[in-house]
């Protein structure tokens, strides 16, 4: 009886999308029963059906975040200190080599915080990855049967955070990357590529004494590489303001449509 009520709240909730998102605001299916909500500060409607304690929005709904005004859209574009309205945004073959200056290229890594989630469960873990400046690629390796890699395997949207560790205001550097994970397995010939070409697997080689062929044998035997596409790419850098550019800068690749953050 109670699982049945609750599906008639459910269902009741997603019926009344609209009355959460106003009128106008386009409400569709995700080909799992939900609706897409916006999410505003305002909270729920006084017409909102009752929901158990502990239930929220990505429960039963897929739900939108518009980010426009918020603080990070003020840093990137908005007036800002001394910048008005777009003043002080760096160019984009700038920015790339900013970016390749901070992480590295082929052949260089850095360690990064990576964020996966899976059915509303987020874990960050630290991992090595490499970047292949032409693509705005990330590769990383990464021992089988983790739970990070069943994440992916799951919801390949992943977040990644770099930084220096902070030693005062007028020295901040960090990074954050928001993009889709591959897993590609040790038989899979582009691993191979990806591993003499972008990946200093000669340090393993080096440290373990090895052939580099028997260090590539190694790795491909035991280890999973997850390639990152990097959809958007965000630097607070103070270095960036005695160029004349703004602390904030963010790289988005060209074309890619910013998904609705959702219920996994």
């Amino acid at each position: 009886m109670k699982a049945t009520i609750m599906t008639i709240v459910i269902c009741a909730a997603c019926a009344a999308a609209l009355l959460l998102t106003g009128a106008g605001v386009p409400v569709y299916s995700q080909g799992t029963g939900a609706k897409e909500i916006s999410a505003t500060a305002a909270g729920i409607s006084e017409n909102h059906p009752a929901v158990e304690a502990g239930m929220s929005c990505v429960d039963c709904h897929s739900v939108k975040l518009d980010a426009q005004t918020s603080a990070t859209q003020a840093w990137l574009s908005g007036e800002y200190l001394k910048f008005s309205a777009e003043e002080g945004v760096m160019p984009r073959e700038e920015l790339n080599k900013q970016i390749l200056g901070i992480l590295g290229g082929r052949k260089d890594k850095r360690t990064f915080v990576l964020g996966t989630c899976i059915n509303n469960t987020p874990l960050t873990t630290t991992a090595d990855f490499s970047l292949d400046p032409e693509t705005m690629t990330l590769y990383g390796l990464h021992e089988k049967n983790t739970i990070k890699l069943f994440h992916i395997q799951q919801n390949p949207r992943v977040s990644m955070n770099w930084h220096e560790e902070f030693k005062s205001w007028g020295k901040v550097l960090c990074v954050q990357v928001i993009g889709h994970a591959v897993l590609l397995e040790g038989s899979d010939p582009e691993f191979e590529r990806i591993l003499q070409d972008c990946i200093p697997y000669e340090e393993l080689a080096a440290a373990m004494k090895l052939e580099p062929a028997q260090a590539r044998a190694m790795v491909k035997a035991g280890m999973v590489m997850s390639k990152i596409t990097a959809e958007q790419i965000t630097v607070n850098s103070s270095a960036f303001e005695p160029l004349g550019f703004r602390k904030y800068q963010r790289w988005e690749r060209s074309g890619a449509v910013q998904k609705p953050i959702a219920k996994e």
